[in-house]
C-alpha cells in the first residue's frame, strides 16, 4: 500500500468561558473573547497522530477562518501533525455546514485527496454534528460517523467500531473515507515545550477561494442555503417565587417539600391531549419527520418531533407524514406513527436494509423527496438521523439547520427554527429562505410526544428503492440496552459544586431516592470524575423533562440551562441569591442545603410513617 495521507479538518469556536451577556443590550459580548481549537477537534488530531505511528503515512491539518486561524494550526504541528494549511478568504466568510463542507471538500481535493479525513465529532459553538459527513459527500466517499475506533487498516480497507446511543457496528470501509471521531476514542496527548516551539516558525501553507477552486455561489454567507436572522439571549419563561430559608431553614424545607408536591400534583392534572393552533398561514407541501427506528422499535426521540412537526403543519395548514425505511421487519411501525399524530407515512422499502446504513437510507430519502417535494422535513436528536440529515442535505441541495429547541411559523410560511449557541448563551433563530424542503434536526428530550391515539389510521404511500448497494460491511452488530434513566424520571435532583465534595453526593442521591427520583449533576462535577458522566445535565450532557426538577447548589450556568428548561417545574436551593437558577426556576430557597435537605428527608420520613 502506498503512504497513508490523513487530512484532519478542525474549526477554531470563541472560548466559552470567556462569553459573557452584556447586562444593557442581553446581547453575546464577544469583543476580545479567545478562540481555542473546537474541543472534540482534539479527538481527531490525536487519532491522526496515532495512525501515523500505528501504520506510517503523512498526517495534515487544515481549517478555515481568518488570519488568526494558524494558532490553531500551530497547535496541531506542536502536537505532532506534520503539514498545516489554512483556507482564507473574505469571500467565505458567514459560512453554515452546507458551505463550509463545499470548502473544506474543495481544499481536500486541493491537496489531492487522502485516504483517511478526521473530524471531530460536533462543533460545541453551535452542536452540528454536520461538516464531516457532508464534506464525505461533496467527494463522493464512505462516512461513518460517531467512530470510537479503528482497528485495522490494511488492503485499502479500514475496519472501525461504530457507537451511537442504542447500538454498536463493527464496520469495514473501502479507503478514502471520512470518520467523526467520539471524544471517548482516545486521550489527546499534550505537546512539549520542544514541540511548541518549533510550530511557532513551521510552516502554514495559506490558500484563498481560487488556490482550491471553490465556485463563488457555494461559499460563504452568500453560498449558505441557511442565514441567521436573529440572535436573542435565552429568554425567560417563569416567574420565581423565591423565599430567604436562612434564617428559618426548617420552615424552609417544610415550604419546599409542599412546593415539590404540589408541582408532581399539578404535572398530574395538566391537560394531555393535543390542542390544535389556529393556521397562520397556507402551504403546499407537507411537514415530514424522519422515524428513526432500531428494527421494529421506533426511537422516542422521533415521536417528541413528530408532536411538534404536528404543530408545526396545523400551523401551515398542511399535514404531516411520517417517513419510514427499512426492510421487511419495519412495516410493523407504520400504525404506530399514524397513531401518534401522522396523517400519511411514506415508506420506503429497502430490502435487506432494515437497519440503518447511511449510503441506502441516503438514497432512500433523497428519492422520496426528490419525488414529492415536501415543505420540510425534521428530524429527530439522534446520531444516526443526525448523520442521515448531513448526508441527505447535499443528495437534496438543501439547507439544514442543527440542534433546534424551537419552532414558530412567520405570515409568508417560513418555518423559523431556533437553537441554543455557545453552551447556549445565546439563541438563534435561523431560516432557509431559497431551498426546499428546509431541513432541521432537533434535541431530543425538548418535545413531548403527542397522547397516542390507538386505531388511528391515514394514507400509506410505499416507494421500493431499487438498485441498492453499500460501500460499508457491517461485520459485527450489537444493541446497546442502556437506559437513561435522567430521561426517564418524573422528578430529578441535580447537584452542583455546592455540594462542596464528592463525599457528600451520598446524602444527596437518598434525598432523590426518598422523593421517588433520580440524581444528576452539573458539567463541572462530571468533569471532575465526582459522578458518572452519563448523569451529566446539561447542553453537552443529558436535556431532562421531568414533572419536577431540583437544582441543589447549581448556580444555574447557561450550558446547565438548555438542558433544564423543558422540565415541568423547576426548584433551587442555594445560598447565593445572585445565582441565575433563580432567575430561571418557579420556586427557590436562599439558604443551605446542608440545613434544610436534611430537614426535608426528615418531613419526608414522618410522612411515610
Amino acid at each position: 500500500m502506498a503512504e497513508l495521507k490523513i487530512v484532519v479538518s478542525i474549526k477554531q469556536v470563541p472560548d466559552a468561558d470567556d462569553l459573557r451577556i452584556d447586562p444593557v443590550t442581553n446581547n453575546l459580548v464577544r469583543e476580545g473573547v479567545p478562540a481555542v481549537i473546537n474541543p472534540p477537534d482534539y479527538h481527531a488530531i490525536e487519532e491522526a497522530i496515532r495512525l501515523k505511528e500505528r501504520f506510517g503515512g503523512k498526517t495534515m491539518v487544515l481549517t478555515m477562518g481568518p488570519g488568526q486561524a494558524e494558532v490553531a494550526l500551530r497547535e496541531a504541528l506542536a502536537m505532532g501533525i506534520d503539514e498545516a494549511y489554512l483556507i482564507s478568504d473574505r469571500a467565505m466568510a458567514g459560512a453554515d455546514t452546507w458551505a463550509t463542507s463545499y470548502t473544506v471538500a474543495k481544499a481536500v481535493q486541493r491537496l489531492g485527496g487522502a485516504d483517511i479525513i478526521l473530524f471531530g465529532r460536533r462543533a460545541v459553538d453551535g452542536e452540528t454534528e454536520q461538516v464531516g459527513p457532508q464534506t464525505g459527500k461533496w467527494l463522493g466517499i464512505p462516512v461513518v460517523a460517531y467512530v470510537r475506533e479503528i482497528r485495522s487498516i490494511e488492503n485499502g480497507k479500514a475496519v472501525v467500531v461504530r457507537t451511537t446511543e442504542f447500538e454498536e457496528e463493527v464496520i469495514e470501509v473501502p479507503l478514502p473515507a471520512v470518520f467523526t471521531i467520539l471524544e471517548t476514542a482516545n486521550k489527546p496527548r499534550q505537546p512539549d515545550i520542544l514541540s511548541l516551539i518549533k510550530a511557532k516558525t513551521a510552516k502554514v501553507t495559506v490558500w484563498n477561494k481560487d488556490d482550491i477552486k471553490a465556485e463563488p455561489t457555494k461559499i460563504g454567507l452568500a453560498g449558505s442555503p441557511t442565514k441567521v436572522i436573529k440572535v436573542s439571549p435565552p429568554p425567560k419563561t417563569r416567574k420565581p417565587e423565591i423565599i430567604d430559608g436562612k434564617k428559618d431553614p426548617e420552615k424552609a424545607a417544610e415550604w419546599f417539600l409542599n412546593k415539590i408536591y404540589e408541582s408532581l400534583k399539578e404535572a398530574e392534572s395538566s391537560l394531555k391531549e393535543y390542542v390544535k393552533p389556529k393556521a397562520k398561514v397556507k402551504v403546499n407541501s407537507e411537514i415530514w419527520v424522519y422515524i428513526d427506528h432500531i428494527g421494529d422499535r421506533i426511537n422516542k426521540a422521533s415521536l417528541e418531533i413528530l408532536s411538534e412537526a404536528r404543530r408545526i403543519a396545523d400551523l401551515m395548514d398542511t399535514s404531516v407524514a411520517g417517513v419510514v425505511i427499512g426492510g421487511e421487519s419495519v412495516k410493523g411501525i407504520i400504525n404506530e406513527v399514524y397513531e401518534y399524530g401522522a396523517d400519511k407515512v411514506y415508506f420506503a422499502e429497502t430490502k435487506g436494509y432494515d437497519r440503518y446504513d447511511n449510503e441506502v437510507y441516503t438514497k432512500a430519502l433523497a428519492k422520496l423527496a426528490k419525488k414529492y417535494k415536501p415543505e420540510g422535513i425534521f428530524f429527530p436528536g439522534t446520531r444516526a438521523a443526525r448523520e442521515l440529515a448531513s448526508t441527505s442535505a447535499i443528495e437534496i441541495d438543501t439547507g439544514l439547520i442543527a440542534d433546534c429547541t424551537n419552532f414558530d411559523v412567520d405570515d409568508k410560511g417560513v418555518l423559523l427554527a431556533t437553537r441554543p449557541d455557545f453552551g447556549g448563551k445565546e439563541m438563534s433563530t435561523i431560516v432557509c429562505p431559497r431551498h426546499r424542503p428546509v431541513m432541521v434536526t432537533t434535541r431530543a428530550g425538548v418535545f413531548m410526544p403527542l397522547p397516542r391515539m390507538p386505531g388511528r389510521t391515514g394514507e400509506l404511500i410505499k416507494e421500493e428503492i431499487e438498485d441498492l448497494y453499500s460501500r460499508l460491511k457491517v461485520l459485527e452488530y450489537k444493541n446497546i440496552e442502556k437506559r437513561n434513566i435522567l430521561t426517564e424520571a418524573d422528578i430529578v435532583v441535580g447537584v452542583g459544586r455546592g455540594i462542596k465534595s464528592p463525599e457528600n453526593i451520598k446524602k444527596f442521591e437518598e434525598f432523590a431516592t426518598a422523593l421517588g427520583g433520580v440524581l444528576g449533576v452539573s458539567k463541572p462535577l462530571a468533569d471532575m470524575g465526582w459522578y458518572p458522566k452519563d448523569r451529566q445535565i446539561g447542553q453537552t450532557g443529558t436535556t431532562i423533562r421531568p414533572k419536577v426538577y431540583i437544582a441543589l447548589g447549581v448556580s444555574g450556568a447557561v450550558q446547565h440551562l438548555v438542558g433544564i428548561l423543558s422540565s415541568r417545574k423547576i426548584g433551587a436551593i442555594n445560598l447565593d441569591q445572585s445565582a441565575p437558577i433563580f432567575d430561571n426556576c418557579d420556586f427557590g430557597v436562599v439558604g443551605d442545603i446542608f440545613e434544610i435537605v436534611p430537614k426535608m428527608m426528615e418531613l419526608i420520613k414522618k410522612k411515610g410513617e
